[in-house]
């Protein structure tokens, strides 16, 4: 083997082991973004299934319905309050509560956004006192 051979063989080799690396590299930016993602979707998912489970579960309180509606509706602001206190989300997810439009109840929004380049993730479930008994004629009338 030539002195030339030699030289062509070792920029080669050198060039394509840089390539192969660059592919690991993002490769394992790609699985720690997924990692990411999937976490984030996780808290989505379990901070909606608490705020369920708790208005499931949660004796009936007056002071989560508006008294002044003459049909059954929640008090957006004691909703809000009661929820934030008692149910802690984590630290990359944020909630919103958004009174539905054709007054059926109230849509929490939860959204996060990873570190990663992509984009936010979304949940939206819609809350009504009737989904949880809460509009039942001894409930109202307390």
């Amino acid at each position: 083997m030539t002195l030339v051979e030699l030289v062509v063989s070792s920029v080669v080799l050198a060039g394509s082991s840089s390539a192969a690396l660059g592919v690991w590299n993002q490769a394992a930016i790609e699985i720690q973004g997924a990692k990411q993602w999937e976490e984030l979707a996780l808290q989505l998912e379990s901070s909606r299934i608490a705020t369920h489970r708790w208005l499931q579960s949660a004796p009936v309180s007056a002071d989560l319905l508006d008294p002044r509606s003459p049909d059954c509706r929640f008090n957006g602001t004691a909703l809000e309050t009661a929820v934030v206190d008692r149910l802690p989300i984590g630290s990359d997810v944020r909630s919103r509560w958004i009174a539905d439009p054709q007054g059926l109840g109230y849509w929490l929004e939860l959204s996060a956004v990873s570190q990663a380049q992509a984009p936010p993730l979304k949940r939206r479930l819609l809350f009504t006192p009737a989904a949880y008994g809460l509009c039942q004629p001894e409930a109202l009338s307390s």
